[in-house]
C-alpha cells in the first residue's frame, strides 16, 4: 500500500492514470493501489480523527474511476438489498463528485457493506423532492463493487476488525460526460464520506469525511475539493 498520506483536506488530489484494468477482489491487492495517494478521513467541522478510521484511494483508466476504501470498524453491520434502498441508514462509505465543478449537476453513490448500491444523479439540488426521490431513479450501469470484511458481518457480539471497498464507476455511463473520458488535466471536485453505526461508539453513529466541511452536510459541495487527473 502507498505510505504518502493526504492529510490537509483543503488540497487537490491527484488521481493517478493505470495502463490495465484494476483486478478487483476488495482486498486493495492490486499492486496499482500503491501508486494513489491516501485520503485519510476526519471528523467534519473539527476535522478531528475518528474513532472509526478510515482510508481511501482514487485511481482511474481509460474506462473507469476507481475508488478503493479501508473501513475500521468493531460493529459491521448492513441488511438493506434492494437498489437504491435508504443505505445511508446503515454502515456505509460514499462517493461524491462533479464533473464540471462550475455547474450544478453531481453525482453520489451510497454503498453499504453488503454492496447495496444507491446512486443518483443531481442535476439541481432540491429539485428532487423527498429524499431526492428524482434523482435516484437514475443507476450507473456497470458499475462494480467488490467487499472484504474483516469479521462477522451483522453479529454484534463479535468484535470486527474492518472493511474494504473496490468501487469502478464507467465513465460512459457518467450523463454530464457525454460518452467521453476524462483527460490529462481535467479536474473535477469531490468528496467521499461515511456514515459508521456501532454499538462501539459514544454516540451511536459517527461521520466522516476525507474533506475539510463547514457544516455537516456531504452534499454540500462548496466544500469539496479538486480531484485532478494525472497522465
Amino acid at each position: 500500500m502507498a505510505d504518502q498520506h493526504l492529510t490537509t483536506q483543503k488540497k487537490p488530489y491527484s488521481c493517478q492514470f493505470v495502463s490495465k484494468p484494476i483486478e478487483m477482489t476488495g482486498l486493495l491487492d492490486d499492486p496499482a493501489w500503491q501508486t494513489a495517494q491516501i485520503l485519510d478521513f476526519c471528523i467534519p467541522l473539527t476535522d478531528e480523527t475518528p474513532i472509526s478510521k478510515t482510508e481511501a484511494r482514487i485511481l482511474w483508466d481509460e474506462n473507469y474511476l476507481y475508488v478503493g476504501f479501508k473501513a475500521y470498524d468493531k460493529d459491521i453491520w448492513s441488511y438493506l438489498t434492494r437498489r437504491n434502498d435508504r443505505t445511508c441508514s446503515e454502515d456505509v462509505l460514499e462517493i461524491f463528485f462533479k464533473t464540471h465543478p462550475d455547474k450544478d449537476p453531481y453525482f453520489n453513490f451510497e454503498i453499504n457493506a453488503i454492496g447495496t448500491i444507491y446512486d443518483a444523479f443531481t442535476l439541481k439540488r432540491w429539485a428532487g423532492g423527498e429524499n431526492d426521490h428524482r434523482w435516484k431513479m437514475w443507476d450507473c450501469e456497470g458499475m462494480k463493487v467488490k467487499i472484504f470484511i474483516k469479521g462477522e458481518l451483522n453479529n454484534p457480539e463479535v468484535i470486527d476488525e474492518y472493511w474494504q471497498m473496490e468501487v469502478a464507476i464507467p465513465f460512459a455511463e457518467l450523463p454530464t460526460l457525454k460518452g467521453n473520458s476524462p483527460k490529462a488535466g481535467d479536474a473535477w471536485s469531490f468528496h467521499l464520506a461515511r456514515y459508521d453505526y456501532s454499538i462501539h461508539l459514544p454516540n451511536g453513529v459517527e461521520h466522516s469525511s476525507c474533506v475539510h466541511l463547514t457544516k455537516l452536510d456531504f452534499h454540500h459541495y462548496a466544500d469539496w475539493v479538486p480531484l485532478v487527473f494525472q497522465a
